[in-house]
């Protein structure tokens, strides 16, 4: 039986991780660059995948993951990397500082 708490959308699960990370690990995550994703899904994709039950029943997320990455394309991308690039692409709105003239 799956968590009633347990995201079912990449945008639960990005909101679920934000919600878990302090303010100044979401400011070190937004000034990354896209190539260096790669790093942070290696180091926190396991986490990922056991946290939120990727592969073990929360077929929901695995199906939003996989409509993502059909959308972009991207051979490369798997399921977690989906949601870290997701997360990092939420955090470039809202805690990177941009130069006002």
């Amino acid at each position: 039986m799956i968590d009633a708490n347990l995201p079912l959308t990449v945008n639960e699960a990005v909101d679920t991780l934000l919600a878990d990370l302090p303010l100044l690990e979401r400011t070190h995550l937004a000034y990354l660059s896209e190539a260096e994703l790669d790093v942070i899904n290696r180091i926190v994709g396991l986490q990922i995948v056991k946290d939120f039950m990727l592969w073990s029943g929360n077929d929901s997320l695995l199906r939003d993951c996989l409509d993502a990455i059909d959308d972009e394309s991207d051979d490369a991308l798997d399921p977690t990397m989906v949601i870290v690039r997701a997360t990092w692409q939420k955090l470039q709105d809202s805690h990177v500082l941009r130069l006002v003239k």
